[in-house]
């Protein structure tokens, strides 16, 4: 009969080998792209982490966008690069926060009591959610056990699993977040305007290149005068899920986790009933195009 007792090996390797060259290539890359970070953050960010730009609001150059200037910078260091990024990463997380907290529209609705509320977004959509958070979510791969990360990861997946009053956003009965528009002050219930998505009016020649190529505010209005049906679930909307991911792998409650199924299973289940097409639209009462009639 074989033996079932476990067996125990002990190797010793003790003779000293050269680190090939590609290994040393990719730490010589780490660390540049950790220093072409360091001096981007000292000729861009001041003193409190506020980034040197024009706060602003919007689909084209909103919060999103100042916080994906540090995109990928907990990757990096979560790669290997120099604890020296992740200093700065929290550096320029803390002023983010604070700067568009404090920053406010005069004209959107939206956000005129600041575009951030509870350290979140007021209400957009999960296209530009997911671009500002991107950084945020991989923190977890450098700092797992920063309570403050944990609290923030908590707070956030809240807002989508009907835990906070003032961010109705999740529909438990129906299994649906209520509009592509949803934040941490719950969803937007109408037609988004052209100034929902826009921002304030905002000069624009000979000031700014813009990244759809408008020459003026009028042009940035017209790039989103179309985007006016929000109100019902949106596929779009399924990248909430990550804040339930990240939730549950900071805490390993199993809150999170029966959460993220819940909802990914209701749009599987949506997805078969609509012939295997994802359907555009989850009506309030749960049905298939509900608020396209």
């Amino acid at each position: 009969m074989p033996d079932s007792q476990p067996h125990s090996a002990l190797v010793t390797i003790d003779t000293p080998l050269a680190p090939p060259r590609w290994a040393l290539l990719q730490r010589q890359f780490l660390k540049v792209q950790a220093e072409a970070c360091t001096e981007f953050y000292d000729k861009y960010f001041d003193g409190r982490g506020y980034l040197e730009c024009v706060p602003r609001w919007g689909g084209d150059d909103g919060p999103d966008d100042a916080a994906e200037n540090q995109l990928n910078w907990t990757m990096l260091h979560a790669l290997g690069a120099d604890d020296g990024i992740l200093d700065l990463f929290r550096s320029g997380l803390e002023g983010h926060l604070r700067q568009y907290t404090e920053a406010k529209t005069v004209e959107v609705p939206m956000a005129r009591d600041g575009m951030y509320y509870k350290e979140f977004p007021v209400s957009l959509d999960w296209f530009h959610h997911g671009e500002g958070l991107s950084p945020f979510l991989l923190y977890g791969l450098c700092d797992p056990y920063d309570a403050n990360y944990i609290r923030r990861c908590r707070r956030f997946a809240g807002f989508y699993m009907d835990e906070d009053p003032q961010a109705p956003n999740y529909d438990p009965e129906h299994r649906i977040i209520r509009s592509m528009f949803n934040g941490s002050r719950g969803p937007l219930m109408r037609k988004a305007t052209a100034l929902d998505w826009t921002g304030d009016p905002i000069e624009v020649a000979d000031r700014f290149a813009l990244g759809h190529g408008e020459r003026t505010y009028a042009e940035m209005l017209d790039h989103f005068r179309e985007y006016t049906d929000i109100v019902g679930d949106h596929p779009l909307n399924l990248g909430a899920t990550q804040l339930g991911l990240v939730a549950f792998a900071a805490t390993g409650e199993e809150k999170y986790r029966q959460w993220l199924l819940e909802y990914v299973d209701a749009w599987v289940e949506r997805t078969d009933d609509n012939g295997g097409i994802i359907p555009s639209n989850i009506g309030l009462d749960g049905t298939i195009g509900g608020e396209t009639g």
